[in-house]
């Protein structure tokens, strides 16, 4: 199945949950690329503590998806693990998480967070425009009503990840 189908099918099954009159907002597309992306993206093993331990997508700051992220990852099996989603009040308590949304509330801190990941093989996701210039994986930008991918590929080779060519494809690549 082509990138494109796969992102069109997470669209489409989160308007089937919905009425006709009501739009999908951008956060829950939004979450439904942050669900997506562990599909996408190889961790080395010490990344993980065992072979049964699921990958951990976490929320640091408010969490702007409502219950949408935890809808989308609930029962999902990516790379032969499931997928869990918790929020983290701080970047400390980001320990375990492979998959990190900092949220727009943290952009006062946004440098200090993503410092504090630089050494871990943390996929770093957000949507603030200077969320990549600051050394983050990936940024969601809205543009013309539409939900855009960036990604920083220096960055995620600095952190041992290794993300598909077909999202990269998908994504306006920023290398610094």
């Amino acid at each position: 199945m082509s990138i494109r189908l796969r992102f069109a099918c997470i669209a489409c099954s989160l308007l089937t949950g919905m009425g006709s009159a009501q739009m999908m907002d951008e956060y829950q597309v939004k979450a439904g690329f942050v669900s997506s992306f562990a599909g996408f993206v190889e961790w080395p093993s010490d990344a993980f503590k065992g072979p049964d331990e699921p990958i951990a997508i976490c929320v640091l700051g408010q969490n702007p998806f409502g219950a949408s992220l935890n809808g989308l990852a609930t029962g999902k099996i990516v790379q032969g693990r499931s997928l869990t989603v918790r929020q983290v009040p701080n970047a400390s308590q980001a320990d375990g998480c492979h998959i990190l949304f900092v949220s727009s509330s943290e952009h006062l801190r946004l440098r200090a967070i993503l410092e504090h990941l630089r050494d871990q093989s943390v996929l770093s996701i957000g949507d603030t425009s200077d969320f990549i210039a600051e050394g983050g994986i990936v940024n969601l930008r809205t543009e013309d009503g539409k939900v855009r991918i960036e990604i920083n590929s220096d960055a995620a080779a600095q952190r041992h990840l290794r993300i598909s060519s077909r999202l990269l494809q998908l994504a306006k690549n920023i290398k610094k």
